[in-house]
């Protein structure tokens, strides 16, 4: 029977040492993730009617094709594959080709090109790496066009922070 005591009281002294912990430490319901690299750059947004500037949408589908169309084409919504759409390319080699292209074409009327990655909701986030990936390779200027489309986790009565 003085064993069942002691257990019961070396029960209660781990669990006022949990409280105690849990009360003293810094719980915070969100975090900063801190990236390798330094302070990270925030950049102006990226202004589509800027002069010297041509931009050229790279979109990802969620089939993980690259498709590039100028800006102004795609703004426009056209689907005509004369208007200025590539063939979907399959691979980074294929949309580094396609992006030389247009690059040169644009440094030949004396614009600088801007990259503008829209990726898919449904598209894999390597996609979008790859992407970024060859636009440093090329030395590109690139920006990230997307719709992020948060849903409450705690359901309909969660607050938002």
């Amino acid at each position: 029977m003085a064993n069942r005591g002691f257990l019961i009281r070396f029960i209660d002294i781990g669990l006022i040492v949990l409280f105690g912990f849990l009360m003293i430490s810094e719980i915070e319901a969100t975090s900063r993730v801190e990236l390798a690299g330094g302070d990270a750059e925030v950049a102006e947004p990226i202004d589509l009617d800027e002069e010297g500037r041509a931009f050229l949408v790279v979109d990802l589908g969620p089939e993980g094709l690259f498709r590039v169309t100028d800006a102004e084409t795609a703004a426009e919504g056209a689907e005509d594959p004369a208007s200025g759409a590539s063939a979907p390319a399959r691979t980074q080699a294929e949309l580094a080709a396609i992006l030389v292209e247009r690059r040169q074409a644009h440094q030949d009327a004396g614009l600088e090109t801007v990259v503008l990655i829209q990726p898919h909701p449904a598209s894999l986030v390597q996609l979008t790496v790859d992407v970024m990936d060859v636009c440093d390779r090329l030395s590109l200027q690139r920006s990230l066009r997307m719709d992020i489309q948060v849903e409450p986790s705690g359901g309909e009565g969660a607050a938002n922070p």
